[in-house]
């Protein structure tokens, strides 16, 4: 999946005061992938990860992200945390 638009993620995350490590933990992934997506050094994640990111962020799904195929997407769950 591919991000919409960096800044409209890390916007609705400072509306709903959600820190990048908290996201991380409810979307299954490290602090650092989040900041990767809110900064726009990476632009894609697996459908997984983008469906927990609009989930804890309290928006329609499809909101932040669309299809995107990219070789980044196998690459994005690498990075787990136990919940």
């Amino acid at each position: 999946m591919r991000v919409r638009d960096h800044e409209l993620l890390a916007r609705y995350m400072a509306d709903r005061d959600m820190s990048q490590a908290r996201l991380g933990r409810y979307a299954e992934c490290s602090r650092q992938f989040i900041h990767q997506l809110t900064s726009g050094a990476k632009n894609t994640c697996t459908p997984a990860v983008a469906k927990r990111i609009e989930e804890a962020l309290g928006v329609l799904e499809g909101t932040l992200f669309m299809p995107g195929d990219s070789s980044e997407t196998r690459m994005d769950s690498t990075v787990r945390r136990a919940a």
